[in-house]
């Protein structure tokens, strides 16, 4: 009962997603992520991806009664795996537009969370979000967008391996203070129904913010998804604090 509560810790729905990915030099990520992760790689490259999305429906075990308001997330990403081969994500920067889940997440999670004013706008055939991260001294500004096709058109689907790679990532990882390695959890959702988008542009100084250089021109690739249903594992310090194995 109690390993199938911390397995379930989190539910929450992601909706309108709007993904971004450019090829990266390693060496360029390398000294961004913990000592004990390693840049995950496909076919030789390294990825890193600007994503923006609509977080609604959220609850907290074991206080799931408690309603939240929707808002908004964009995060900066790249792709690594854990000494044990284990693969997932590990968030660069983290935007959001509650204050109180940024809060909770930094605390809970150890994730770069920061608070954002962020835009989402939505048509039928065109998506973009705008955020503005408030720092000390400076605020960090992204724009993307992207032409989305209406569904009753016969869109590219992100089926190959590479779409794969990007997509499908079911842990993450963060840096948790007064720990000596990095800690994870599990998400689990449904695999993306997503498809590969043309249009698309970025401006901003997210990756600045993380001390690399901004990409330049287009992204290589995008994809765009209407949304699905995530449950997110408790922090792997609350296994250990219960007395259980940690999540696989």
């Amino acid at each position: 009962m109690l390993s199938r509560w911390l397995n379930s810790f989190m539910s929450q729905n992601w909706e309108d997603l709007l993904l971004l990915h450019w090829p990266i030099p390693a060496e360029s990520l390398a000294p961004t992520i913990p000592a004990d992760l390693e840049i995950d790689l496909h076919e030789g490259q390294a990825w890193a991806s600007v994503v923006g999305f609509k977080l609604t429906n959220l609850r907290i075990s074991p206080l799931t009664w408690i309603p939240w308001s929707d808002f908004w997330e964009v995060n900066l990403r790249t792709y690594v795996k854990d000494r044990n081969g284990r693969k997932g994500v590990w968030f660069h920067s983290l935007d959001s537009s509650d204050p109180l889940a940024m809060v909770g997440a930094r605390l809970l999670y150890g994730l770069s969370y920061h608070f954002a004013r962020i835009h989402q706008s939505r048509t039928e055939n065109h998506l973009s979000y705008q955020s503005n991260r408030y720092g000390i001294g400076k605020s960090v500004p992204a724009y993307f967008q992207a032409e989305v096709p209406p569904e009753s058109e016969n869109a590219k689907k992100a089926d190959s391996s590479l779409d794969r790679f990007l997509l499908e990532r079911y842990r993450f990882w963060a840096d948790r203070a007064f720990e000596s390695s990095s800690s994870s959890a599990r998400v689990m959702h449904p695999p993306y129904d997503a498809v590969k988008l043309v249009g698309c542009s970025y401006e901003g100084e997210l990756f600045r913010s993380q001390g690399m250089e901004e990409p330049g021109g287009s992204p290589f690739l995008a994809h765009y998804c209407r949304g699905f249903p995530v449950q997110a594992s408790a922090p792997s310090w609350a296994f250990g604090i219960a007395g259980q194995a940690n999540q696989r």
